[in-house]
C-alpha cells in the first residue's frame, strides 16, 4: 500500500520536472535562437516478490512478479538541429546561420559557441554579441606586400575581427598606369588636316589621387600613307591650369630611346631643357634645364633666344646646335631656311628652294580583281595590267543572263536586251551557252473556261443550263425537263398519280408529291332475331343451310331464309323483316358494295343472331418524296416563289496541274480536249518543244489562258585576240583582260599614261606641272620588286614641325587597322633623321625622371592605341582617350573614405569605399559538432563543449553546406501549439498520480479504523 504512495509521489515530482521543461520554453518563445527542450520518462525500479521458472514435463513455466515503484527523469533533450523562423531586422550586423554551424565567441576566457547573431561594432571596432559584449571569432585578412593580394588563411588561428580601424577606415588612391586611345580617324576630318589638329584629353590620377588632363593633337601627316603625328601638347591640373613648361619638359612620350633622349633628334629641342620665360611681345625666350624639382628655381641658361627668324639667327644666339642638334650643312638645313618657336620651345622650319626632293612609289598591291606586272628590259619598261572582266558559274544548274556583265557580254560579243528569263552555260570560260527562251501566250477559246487554285489547273467546255419552275402547284404542271431531274419519279409513277396532286419543293431541292387515297376498312353489324319470330329448325343439307323460322304466336306459320349469303335486295327485305333493322342501316352497310350476313342459332334455347359483314372507305392525303438524282451536276436554288435549277451535265471538266513541262501535258489522256480549250491541236503544239540541250519546254495556265515557252540554244566564244582570258577555280570561272603598255624608265612625269600611273598609286597630288618638270625613273630593286622614283623640281616652301613629346600613327591602308607607331630618331649621320621601327606595343607616357616630389608624384601611364581605326566615318573623328586598359582596369583613384561594411554568405566581411573600392577585412569563422546536441546550454544563448558534443570542427561555413544571412535573426523555434498539448498531457499526468496518494491515504485511513 505504501508502494502506490511513493509511486504517486515519483510521478509527480517528473511531471512537475515535465511542466518546468514546458515553461522553460513557453518562456523563451521569443528568445534569439533559443532552442526548445522536451522530457522523456522512464520506469522506476522494481521489487521481485517471485521469479520467473521454467516448464517441466509435468507443468508449465511461470511468469515473474514484480511490482514498480514509480517513474523518473530519462532524459532532456534540446532541439538544436531544428531552424527557427527567420526575423528580419535591418540591421547589417544582425547575422542568422542557415545549417547546423555556430557562431564562436570569447567571453574573454575561452571560446563560446551560438546561434545568436545579434552583433554590432564596439568602440574600438571590434565586431561583438550585443547582449554582452563578446568578441566574435574569425580570421583576419592579410595582404601580400609583394603581389598586393588580399586573402583569409581560415587554416590559421581564430582572433577577434576588427572590421573598424585607423588603416581600413580609407582606402589609398593609386596613380594611373594604363590607358586606351580608342575611336576612328577619317582622313576628311577638316580637324584632323588643319594646322592645329584635332585635340583628345587623357584624365589620369597621380599617386596622390589628385586628377590631371593629358591633352594630345592629332594631324595628319600623308593621307595616301595612311599616318598621323600624336603630340602631347599640354598636362593640366583638375582646376585646368597647366603643370608648366618644366613638369612637361619631364614627361616624355615613348621609352628614353623613343623618346630621342638616348640620342636627340636634329630639331627637336634638348631633353631636360625648357622655356622658362616666354615674351610673345618682345618676340624672345629664356631656356633653363630642369633640375627635376619644380619647387626651386633653375638658372637660366639662354636669355632672349629669338622666337621667330632664320635659322642664322638661332646659330648667332648659341642654341641651334646646343638646344637643337642642328648643323646648317646646306643639305638639310640652310641659313635662310626660316623658323618660328611655341611656348614650350618647338621649331616649325620653312625651307623654300628646288629641293628635288624623290618620293619612290613601288607598284600598288595586287587586290582579288586586278593586278599590275612591270618588268624592265635595257631603257624600256613593260607595263601588263590584269583585271578581272568578271566571273561566271561552271555549276551544272548554269547561271543567269542578268548576272552577266556588260565587261562580260564584250568579251563573249554577247548581244543586249535578251529575256531576262535567259541562262547560260560554261565549262571553261572560252566557250559560252545561252539559252534563249520564247514564250507564246494564248487565249482561252470561246466554249471554255479555265480556273487555277493553289497550283491546279480545272479546264471545262460547255455551259451550265436555267430551269425554273414554281415552288409549288399541280404535279401535272411540273415541266418534263425538272422532273427528269428526280431519276425515282419514272413516268409510270407520273401516270398514276391523279390528276388533283400537286408538288413542293424544299430548301435543298427535294420534290415532295401528295395526292388524295380513300382508306377501306371491314366492319361487322349484330343484331337479334325480332322477339315475334322464334327458331324452328334448319336444313343443312342444303348450300347454304336453310332455316326455319316461325311465327312466335301462331308456330303454323312458318319462313325460310339462308342461313348466309350477300345482302342483296331480297336477302335486305327478309333480314329487316326477321331482325328488325331499317333501310338507313342498309344504306351504310350497301354504302361500298354488298356485304355478307352470317346468321347463328341455339337450338336450346331457339335463339338467333345476325352478322352483317361491310366494308367503309375514309377518305386522306399521302405524300412522296424525291431527291435529285445527279447531284454533282444538278443543283436547285429555291427561292419563295421559284426555284432554279442549274444542270451542268453538259460541261467537260479536265483536271491538271497549272504549271509543268510541256512534254507532260502532251502525254496527258486529255491532252486533245485540253489544247481545244485554248485553240490548239497536239500537232501545232509540237511546234514548241524545246530545241535546248539544257532547258525543256514549260506551260503555265492561268484563268486568262495558256502560256507555252520553248528554248533554243546560242553559241558564244571569248575574245582571246583582244586579251581576255579564262581561269577556273571550282565551278567559279574568271574571266580577265590583260592590258600593256611600253614606257620609257626615265622621263617627264607629264609624259606618263593613265595605266603607268596607276600601276605605281601615282596622284596629281604627287607632282606638279610646273617648271620646272618632276622628272621619274623606274628600276627593279634587289629583290626583283619595280620602283619608280619621283623627283620633285618645283620651288616649293616645306614647314615641317620638330616637336618634342611626339609620334606617328600608323594605319593598314587596305582594312583602315592600326599597325603601330614610329618615333623620329637620329639616324647617326649629321642632321639626318629617320624612324624608329613600327611597334604595336603600348606607349608609355614616360615621366623620366619620376617626379616624386611632393606636388605631382605622378606614375608611368601605358598607352593602348591597337583599337584604333582609320575609316571613313563622313568626315568626322571619333578618337578618345580613357584611363584603365580594354578590361577597366589600372584606372587609378583617388582616397576613398569608408562609406559601408558588407558581409557576404561566407562570411567575409567587406569594406567599401567612396572611390568605388572595395577591401576584404576578415571571415566570421563557424563551428560544428559531431553531436551538436550534447553542448551544454550556458546561459545568454551560449553553449559550451562537452566531452558529449565532440571537439568543435572551425571552418568557413560554406564548407559544412551552410550560409550566413545578413540584415535577419534566427528566431526561437518553440512551436506553442506543441507545448500547450504538452501542458495538458503533463496536467492530466499530475492529476492521475496525485489521486493515487489520495486512494493510498484513504485505505491506510480504512486500516486505522479497523483498530477502532
Amino acid at each position: 500500500m505504501l508502494r502506490s504512495m511513493y509511486a504517486g509521489v515519483a510521478g509527480l515530482k517528473t511531471h512537475q520536472t515535465k511542466m518546468d521543461v514546458i515553461g522553460n520554453n513557453i518562456a523563451n518563445v521569443n528568445t534569439t535562437s533559443f532552442k526548445s527542450q522536451s522530457i522523456s520518462f522512464a520506469d522506476l525500479m522494481y521489487q521481485t516478490t517471485q521469479h520467473a521458472s521454467g516448464s517441466t514435463e509435468t507443468t508449465g513455466g511461470v511468469n515473474a512478479r514484480q511490482i514498480g515503484l514509480g517513474a523518473q527523469s530519462a532524459s532532456i533533450a534540446t532541439a538544436i538541429d531544428t531552424q527557427g523562423a527567420t526575423q528580419t531586422t535591418n540591421n547589417p550586423y544582425d547575422l542568422m546561420i542557415s545549417g547546423d554551424a555556430f557562431f564562436i565567441v570569447n567571453d574573454g576566457t575561452q571560446n563560446v559557441y551560438t546561434r545568436d547573431g545579434s552583433f554590432y561594432v564596439d568602440g574600438n571596432g571590434n565586431l561583438a554579441t550585443q547582449s554582452d559584449g563578446y568578441y566574435i571569432m574569425g580570421w583576419m585578412a592579410v595582404t601580400d606586400e609583394d603581389t598586393g593580394v588580399t586573402s583569409i588563411n581560415t587554416n590559421g588561428g581564430l582572433t577577434k575581427l576588427q572590421i573598424i580601424s585607423d588603416e581600413t577606415s580609407t582606402f589609398p588612391p593609386e596613380g594611373t598606369s594604363q590607358a586606351v586611345v580608342s575611336g576612328n580617324i577619317d582622313a576628311k576630318d577638316t580637324n584632323i588636316t588643319s594646322s592645329a589638329g584635332k585635340t583628345i584629353a587623357l584624365e589620369f590620377y597621380d599617386n596622390l589621387g589628385y586628377l590631371y588632363t593629358a591633352e594630345f593633337t592629332i594631324k595628319d601627316v600623308d593621307d595616301a600613307e595612311n599616318t598621323y603625328t600624336m603630340t602631347l601638347t599640354d598636362i593640366m591640373d583638375s582646376d585646368g591650369v597647366s603643370v608648366g613648361a618644366e613638369q612637361l619638359a619631364m614627361v616624355h612620350l615613348g621609352n628614353d630611346n623613343q623618346a630621342g633622349v638616348t640620342n636627340q633628334v636634329p630639331g627637336v629641342l634638348k631633353s631636360g631643357y625648357y622655356v622658362n620665360n616666354y615674351s610673345a611681345a618682345k618676340g624672345t625666350a629664356d631656356f633653363a634645364i630642369t633640375d627635376s624639382d619644380v619647387n626651386t628655381t633653375d638658372t637660366t641658361m639662354f636669355s632672349a633666344v629669338p622666337t621667330s627668324g632664320k635659322l642664322s639667327d638661332l646659330d648667332d644666339a648659341g642654341v641651334l646646335n646646343d638646344l637643337y642638334n642642328i648643323v646648317i650643312d646646306d643639305v638639310n638645313f640652310y641659313d635662310n631656311d626660316t623658323y618660328t618657336m611655341d611656348h614650350l620651345g618647338n621649331l616649325t622650319i620653312s625651307h623654300t628652294g628646288t629641293t628635288s626632293l624623290t618620293t619612290k612609289k613601288g607598284v600598288v598591291n595586287d587586290t582579288n580583281t586586278s593586278s599590275y606586272k612591270v618588268s624592265v628590259s635595257g631603257a624600256v619598261a613593260t607595263i601588263n595590267y590584269t583585271t578581272s572582266t568578271g566571273t561566271l558559274t561552271s555549276d551544272v544548274d548554269g547561271g543567269k543572263y542578268t548576272g552577266i556583265s556588260s565587261a562580260l557580254k564584250t568579251a563573249y560579243a554577247i548581244p543586249t536586251g535578251l529575256s531576262s528569263s535567259t541562262t547560260y552555260h560554261t565549262t571553261d570560260g572560252n566557250s559560252l551557252t545561252l539559252t534563249v527562251p520564247s514564250t507564246t501566250s494564248l487565249g482561252v477559246a470561246s466554249g471554255y473556261e479555265a480556273v487555277v487554285t493553289s497550283g491546279t489547273a480545272v479546264v471545262t467546255s460547255g455551259a451550265a443550263i436555267k430551269n425554273t419552275t414554281p415552288v409549288k402547284g399541280n404535279l401535272k404542271n411540273l415541266p418534263e425537263t425538272i422532273r427528269g431531274y428526280y431519276g425515282d419519279l419514272t413516268d409510270a409513277k407520273y401516270a398514276a398519280y391523279p390528276d388533283t396532286a400537286t408538288y413542293s419543293l424544299s430548301s435543298d431541292g427535294t420534290l415532295t408529291v401528295s395526292y388524295p387515297v380513300d382508306t377501306t376498312d371491314t366492319k361487322t353489324a349484330d343484331a337479334s332475331l325480332s322477339s315475334t319470330y322464334k327458331f324452328s329448325s334448319v336444313d343443312t343439307t342444303q348450300n347454304p343451310a336453310v332455316i326455319t323460322i316461325e311465327n312466335a304466336a301462331d308456330s303454323s306459320l312458318t319462313y325460310t331464309i339462308n342461313q348466309s349469303g350477300t345482302v342483296d335486295d331480297a336477302a335486305q327485305a327478309l333480314l329487316a323483316k326477321y331482325f328488325g333493322l331499317t333501310d338507313a342501316d342498309f344504306a351504310q352497310y350497301r354504302k361500298v358494295e354488298n356485304p355478307t350476313y352470317q346468321i347463328t342459332y341455339d337450338e336450346t334455347t331457339d335463339a338467333m343472331s345476325l352478322t352483317i359483314t361491310y366494308k367503309e372507305t375514309t377518305p386522306s392525303t399521302n405524300t412522296d418524296t424525291y431527291s435529285i438524282t445527279d447531284t454533282t451536276n444538278i443543283s436547285a436554288s429555291v427561292g419563295k416563289e421559284t426555284a432554279v435549277y442549274t444542270d451542268k451535265s453538259g460541261i467537260s471538266t479536265y483536271t491538271l496541274n497549272s504549271t509543268g513541262s510541256l512534254a507532260d501535258l502532251m502525254a496527258n489522256t486529255d491532252a486533245d480536249a485540253i489544247l481545244a480549250a485554248f485553240g490548239i491541236d497536239k500537232t501545232k503544239a509540237a511546234n514548241y518543244i524545246s530545241k535546248s540541250s539544257y532547258s525543256q519546254s514549260s506551260y503555265v495556265i492561268s484563268n486568262s489562258g495558256l502560256q507555252l515557252t520553248s528554248y533554243e540554244d546560242s553559241e558564244y566564244t571569248l575574245d582571246t585576240g583582244s586579251g581576255y582570258s579564262a581561269s577556273v577555280a571550282g565551278t567559279t570561272v574568271t574571266v580577265s583582260l590583260t592590258t600593256s603598255e611600253e614606257v620609257n624608265t626615265s622621263g617627264n612625269m607629264t609624259e606618263l599614261s593613265s595605266l603607268v600611273k596607276n600601276a605605281f598609286g601615282i596622284s596629281s597630288a604627287d607632282y606638279d606641272t610646273s617648271e620646272p618638270l618632276d622628272t621619274y625613273t623606274i628600276e627593279m630593286d634587289a629583290n626583283g620588286e619595280a620602283n619608280l622614283t619621283i623627283t620633285d623640281n618645283s620651288y616649293k616652301t616645306i614647314a615641317t614641325e620638330y616637336n618634342r613629346n611626339e609620334m606617328t600613327l600608323n594605319y593598314d591602308h587596305a582594312n583602315g587597322s592600326y599597325t603601330g607607331a614610329t618615333f623620329k630618331q637620329a639616324d647617326g649621320t649629321e642632321n639626318g633623321i629617320g624612324y624608329s621601327t613600327i611597334t604595336t606595343d603600348k606607349i608609355v607616357l614616360n615621366f623620366n625622371p619620376d617626379m616624386d616630389d611632393t606636388v605631382n608624384p605622378w606614375t608611368d601611364v601605358y598607352l593602348d592605341l591597337s583599337t584604333t581605326t582609320n575609316y571613313n566615318s563622313s568626315g568626322t573623328s571619333t578618337l578618345q582617350a580613357s584611363k584603365g586598359d580594354l578590361a577597366g582596369n589600372n584606372t587609378g583613384r583617388m582616397m576613398g573614405a569608408m562609406t559601408g561594411i558588407s558581409i557576404s554568405k561566407d562570411g567575409k566581411i567587406s569594406a567599401s569605399y567612396s572611390n568605388g573600392q572595395t577591401l576584404l577585412l576578415g571571415q566570421i569563422a563557424s563551428a560544428t559538432f559531431a553531436n551538436a546536441s550534447g553542448l551544454e546550454k550556458a546561459g545568454n544563448n551560449l553553449y559550451t563543449a562537452t566531452l558529449n558534443s565532440g571537439d568543435p570542427v572551425v571552418q568557413d561555413i560554406t564548407v559544412g553546406g551552410g550560409s550566413i544571412s545578413t540584415g535577419v535573426l534566427e528566431m526561437s523555434n518553440v512551436d506553442l501549439s506543441n507545448e500547450f498539448t504538452n501542458m495538458i498531457t503533463a496536467q492530466r499526468g499530475f492529476q492521475a498520480n496525485s489521486r493515487i496518494i489520495t486512494v493510498s491515504d484513504t485505505l491506510l485511513e480504512e486500516l486505522t479504523n479497523l483498530k477502532r
